[in-house]
């Protein structure tokens, strides 16, 4: 009894063996190329290497007044709560708060800066969707006036008393640090 029973189990394996080395024949020998998202792998190795396209990651900043930016770009470097944040092609879905601070993008092989004050950022699919409080292009950012507001953030948070006071002179100095960081950026200047 027990030998009859053994014998449907043998052939039912015997068959999903079968079955399964035709499955990678057919995958393996007939040419097929593995796939990744709809993809071939080796349409997603061109692209990673700049033969399909340089810039791969769709940057979009917007603040609360509608007013944005959208950039095709090759990597961004984003001010996050937790420190720098690197984003390129192929990035694993996720969300992030940001701080104030230097949002940098690379696009045709030149970086270029955003000075963001805070916000969330959010990647999926290669887009990256950045809303901040408010931002400002670094090219209209003058280098003195930039080095005044940031001494007198710096001034007015050393003669802060109150908690309160302290915080907004806080935010204020980081403002201050990231305009003045921008417009170095963009002279070329790390003094």
């Amino acid at each position: 009894m027990a030998r009859s029973s053994q014998v449907p189990a043998a052939i039912l394996l015997l068959t999903a063996g079968v079955l399964l080395a035709r499955h990678v024949g057919e995958v393996f020998c007939s040419g097929a190329r593995p796939m990744v998202r709809g993809r071939s792998v080796s349409s997603l190795a061109l692209q990673a290497e700049g033969g399909e396209s340089g810039d791969r990651v769709l940057l979009k900043v917007l603040s609360p007044e509608g007013a944005g930016i959208s950039q095709s770009c090759s990597e961004v470097i984003l001010p996050s709560a937790s420190g720098q944040l690197g984003v390129l092609a192929g990035h694993a879905p996720m969300m992030s708060a940001l701080d104030i601070g230097v949002l940098r993008y690379k696009q045709a092989g030149v970086w270029k800066p955003l000075v963001v004050m805070g916000g969330f950022a959010s990647i999926d699919s290669n887009t990256l969707s950045v809303l901040v409080n408010d931002w400002e292009t670094a090219d209209g950012i003058e280098m003195d006036q930039a080095k005044s507001n940031m001494d007198e953030a710096t001034r007015l948070l050393e003669k802060s008393d109150s908690k309160k006071d302290k915080l907004d002179a806080t935010q204020s100095v980081k403002k201050a640090a990231a305009r003045l960081q921008a417009a170095m950026f963009m002279t070329g200047s790390k003094k």
